[in-house]
């Protein structure tokens, strides 16, 4: 992946933060042209500083890209529109084992992890993570700060609202619609439509009151 001359900002070091850290120094990004932002780093060190210190104006030059996990999409969804509304300059990186169609379109501020693939006609919301080995099949869309876990399997002409988690190795079917801020629990298989603000869980799918993601 061709860099260019960019400095990086990660705002969040918790594990998405770290894998996605280790992931650009070994592709050879310079460790020097990456920053980091959050509450639990070594403020000594010369790159490393406060959460919300990427808001000050002396770091407007750099790239940035929201590393917040599952359990801080909300969060995420805020960052996210500050920098979009102050013209920040906003960071997507896209693993070179992975594959995505010339006809996909990838948001602002998208992580595609190792060995995804992603086909045509897909599109990617902004702040939206795609987990190792993931696929995502023609003409689906995914709304922003979507956690899309390792293994899922979204086939064709799916639409997933912002704010989703879909967990490990779930499977959903053709021309399904699930709206915003739907969890779907691992190992899950999703034939039909579902609501916004719903849980679902196994196969065949049910809804629940409440799925606690850890």
């Amino acid at each position: 992946m061709d860099f260019g001359n960019i400095q990086v900002g990660l705002i969040g070091f918790g594990s998405v933060g770290k894998q996605l850290y280790n992931t650009l120094i070994y592709e050879g990004f310079s460790k020097e042209d990456i920053y980091i932002f959050a509450d639990d780093v070594d403020y000594s060190l010369p790159n490393n500083f406060r959460f919300w210190d990427f808001k000050q104006f002396r770091f407007n030059g750099l790239h940035f890209i929201p590393t917040l996990g599952y359990l801080s999409k909300g969060l995420k969804m805020e960052i996210l529109s500050f920098l979009i509304s102050n013209d920040f300059k906003i960071f997507s990186f896209v693993h070179p084992s992975a594959f995505v169609s010339k006809g996909a379109k990838i948001g602002r501020g998208v992580i595609i992890y190792p060995h995804c693939n992603i086909d045509q006609g897909v599109e990617i919301g902004d702040g939206s993570i795609v987990l190792n080995s993931a696929i995502i099949a023609h003409d689906t869309i995914i709304g922003k700060c979507v956690y899309i876990a390792p293994g899922v399997c979204l086939s064709g002409f799916i639409h997933l609202g912002d704010l989703c988690f879909v967990g490990s190795s779930s499977v959903v079917t053709n021309n399904v619609q699930i709206g915003k801020n739907v969890t779907i629990a691992v190992g899950t298989c999703i034939t039909k439509n579902i609501p916004e603000n719903s849980f679902a869980i196994g196969n065949p799918f049910k809804l629940k009151n409440n799925i606690k993601l850890v």
